[in-house]
């Protein structure tokens, strides 16, 4: 009865789901994203190059020949401001940030370092660190997944440190 069960479990057609968002899409809504946080601050932080990455969507036992990819993967950016942040300002950019995305009309989560929404297929994540480092994430799932079966390709680009140089400039406002 048991393999019974597990073989239709191997064989059973997966749900249909609604269709991915092409990459271009996806990676045009997340740099806008980012653009609008960048964009509150005054004055303006500089930012190192945005990190991209891919997590595909896998289905079935992993490590087994029942593993195989969905054709969906979640695109994740990350990007770091190189302006040092000193503690005495260290709320004020979770302020700028939180009354930009409540102003977007997503319900914002707030705690002592980040402001975080989850929305629905996506996730906005910004956080100040104790160093100074300012950091923001952006995450869209269902994405059209472009790799192929041994993860190369896709969209995954950018440096392999993107906070490498988080914290590392002064500002006359932002540091002091």
């Amino acid at each position: 009865m048991l393999l019974a069960l597990l073989v239709g479990w191997f064989v059973w057609p997966e749900p249909e789901k609604e269709p991915t968002v092409p990459v271009e899409q996806a990676q045009h809504r997340i740099e806008g994203e980012l653009a609008d946080v960048g964009g509150v601050f005054h004055p303006g932080l500089q930012w190192v190059e945005t990190k991209f990455e891919s997590n595909p969507d896998l289905t079935g036992f992993c490590g087994t020949s029942g593993c195989r990819k969905t054709g969906r993967t979640e695109m994740i950016a990350k990007q770091a401001a190189r302006v040092r942040i000193a503690p005495e300002h260290r709320q004020e950019p979770l302020d700028l940030v939180q009354a930009l995305w409540t102003g977007k009309g997503y319900s914002v989560e707030r705690n002592k370092g980040a402001v975080e929404v989850r929305g629905s297929g996506f996730t906005l994540w910004f956080a100040v660190g104790m160093n100074g480092c300012a950091e923001i994430r952006a995450t869209l799932t269902d994405v059209t997944d472009t790799t192929d079966t041994n993860g190369n390709g896709g969209f995954i680009h950018g440096p392999l440190n993107y906070a490498a140089q988080c914290a590392t400039l002064d500002d006359p406002y932002w540091s002091s």
